[in-house]
């Protein structure tokens, strides 16, 4: 059990902050330039397909955790009302949300994660107990980590869409807080958790890139953060996960950089 205290997962129960279609105003959004749409489209992806992330978790022991499944209840509201509002933002522009075509390995792996990985990931999680909680959360921070630097980007670049893109930031944000705590907390407390995350780390991709084909996300994700100012945020992420226990010298933002700019 994590002795995590700082988050205060009651509070962020009662305040659930659901950004919603309703809170837009279509007008000032329609017109949006094709690129920035895109990354719109890739980001809803993301946004609805981490819903799945609750299928994974509650399949292992981190389901009998009161503070991380109180805490991923309201997440995913948030999450299906934020997918929501990107999915308005995209209609406003007379483009409607839907996910990329899965490549052959692609399918394969959905095939895979729709039917054995529940059942398979059920029987290792609870051999592997109470441990793999520590990484299912550090994977969990660095998804969000990097959502909220994509967002940020997105706000410097268009600014009808900054005051949305910075609550979603401000949503992310305390998404992230969770996330980190509970990591530092699980990882510091287990030589096995450590070990764990060590190897989810080393196997987690851009978010988004497990299903389609990666190349049009690589051009939308190298346009964003072409420049190497622009990229000074996301490599934070990396150093701050390098500082979490047992992660020393870990860089899976920079990988995954890497991977998408030779895509």
């Amino acid at each position: 059990m994590s002795s995590a205290t700082g988050f205060d997962v009651r509070a962020y129960a009662r305040d659930p902050r659901d950004l919603r279609p309703a809170d837009l105003e279509p007008e000032s959004l329609r017109g949006l330039a094709p690129e920035t749409l895109e990354v719109l489209v890739h980001l809803w992806c993301v946004e609805r397909g981490l819903l799945d992330r609750l299928r994974d978790i509650l399949v292992t022991p981190t389901h009998a955790e009161p503070r991380v499944t109180a805490f991923l209840t309201t997440w995913s509201y948030e999450q299906h009302w934020l997918a929501e509002t990107l999915a308005a933002v995209l209609a406003a522009n007379g483009r409607t949300a839907r996910e990329p075509g899965d490549t052959a390995g692609g399918g394969a792996r959905r095939v895979w994660d729709e039917r054995a990985r529940p059942v398979l990931g059920a029987v290792a999680g609870n051999l592997l107990g109470a441990d793999v909680t520590g990484a299912q959360m550090t994977t969990s921070g660095l998804d969000t980590a990097v959502l909220a630097e994509v967002y940020r980007r997105l706000a410097a670049a268009e600014p009808r869409l900054a005051a949305t893109a910075r609550q979603i930031v401000d949503l992310k944000e305390r998404h992230r807080a969770f996330f980190a705590e509970e990591a530092a907390a699980r990882l510091s407390g287990s030589a096995n958790a450590r070990r764990l995350a060590r190897v989810a780390v080393s196997r987690w991709r851009w978010p988004g890139t497990r299903y389609c084909d990666p190349g049009p996300v690589a051009e939308r994700i190298c346009r964003i953060f072409g420049a190497p100012t622009d990229r000074a945020g996301l490599l934070e992420v990396d150093d701050e996960l390098a500082a979490l226990p047992g992660l020393g010298g870990a860089r899976p933002v920079r990988a995954a950089l890497g991977r998408l700019a030779r895509e």
